[in-house]
């Protein structure tokens, strides 16, 4: 049967269990009574060192603090065991006790490397982690920057062509419509000399930004270079993509830039379609085309394929 004194303490442990729930210095003291009810219902056998218990829960929180709690609340439970029952008392003698103190240190210096050796495992991994992350980041980075032309935010030469590339493999698999258009902005020469290289990397970018906005995000928008910019219409017709640019063009003039003192400032613009089985030189060379007949021709304007081989008629 047990005695009132175990009851008590079961009693005790599991309020200490559902407290540990919260904090974890009540699972070390739930582990330091079950114990004490382990000893006290067994007197006469020598149950001393199932008080490790409490010091292997606390290792698994990886806090100094909590073992010392441990430690500690296993020698008070220990001396009150000792001094309130007599039967436990006389089986352990000195060398019993002896035994125990300096298993008991051993125990805690033994638990105290564990935790600083898991820390210290720990520290390692998260710099690891930290390190592969600004790893990542940098390359990300680094790739970006390899992507973007900085001024404008806008894909660069080298990656337009390879995207170019890919989707002209895709159109000739799959009869996926493919146009591209080439844009200049006209008489740029002029801004630069008039107002200054700053002033016309300003309208650089927000041109790029105009461009940006006019276009949705399944169209890849690349600076080509100076003042000319590529956009890649992937699945769209060649009415469709010489609309979007006209839209375009009208969005651009309707721009007034104060650095210019409110003047505005127009864009010409070639577009052509992939033919199946061309090269991509062929289709900037037809795009480069309408671009030129739209210079020549008074600027300001969208010109497609189809026009360039006329004298007079409809755009597209």
């Amino acid at each position: 049967m047990p005695t009132l004194t175990q009851l008590a303490i079961i009693g005790t442990n599991e309020i200490l269990y559902y407290r540990s729930m919260e904090k974890p210095e009540w699972a070390v003291l739930s582990g330091t009574l079950i114990a004490a009810a382990l000893m006290i219902g067994n007197q006469g056998l020598h149950l001393e060192y199932i008080l490790v218990l409490p010091i292997l829960v606390s290792l698994f929180f990886f806090r100094k603090r909590l073992l010392y709690l441990a430690f500690i609340s296993n020698l008070l439970i220990f001396f009150f065991i000792y001094n309130g029952f007599p039967e436990f008392r006389t089986i352990m003698t000195p060398y019993d006790l002896c035994t125990f103190f300096a298993i008991m240190l051993g125990i805690l210096y033994i638990a105290l490397q564990i935790i600083a050796q898991g820390k210290q495992m720990i520290a390692d991994f998260m710099r690891m982690v930290t390190s592969e992350q600004d790893l990542v980041v940098k390359n990300a980075v680094m790739e970006r920057l390899a992507k973007i032309d900085a001024l404008t935010d806008l894909y660069n030469h080298k990656t337009m062509h390879e995207y170019l590339e890919q989707l002209i493999e895709q159109s000739n698999n799959n009869a996926m419509p493919l146009q591209l258009a080439i844009m200049d902005i006209d008489n740029f020469k002029s801004v630069n000399d008039t107002y200054g290289h700053a002033v016309g990397d300003v309208v650089l970018s927000r041109v790029a930004q105009a461009v940006k906005d006019a276009l949705s995000q399944n169209e890849i928008i690349a600076r080509y270079g100076g003042e000319e910019f590529v956009v890649i219409f992937p699945g769209k017709t060649l009415f469709e993509a010489y609309q979007e640019m006209e839209q375009t063009r009208e969005l651009i003039c309707s721009i007034a830039h104060d650095e210019m003192k409110g003047n505005r400032i127009s864009v010409s613009i070639g577009v052509a379609e992939h033919v199946r089985g061309k090269s991509s030189s062929t289709l900037f060379e037809e795009a480069d085309a309408c671009l030129y007949y739209a210079k020549k021709h008074g600027k300001n304007q969208t010109v497609a394929k189809q026009h360039a081989r006329k004298s007079s008629g409809s755009s597209v």
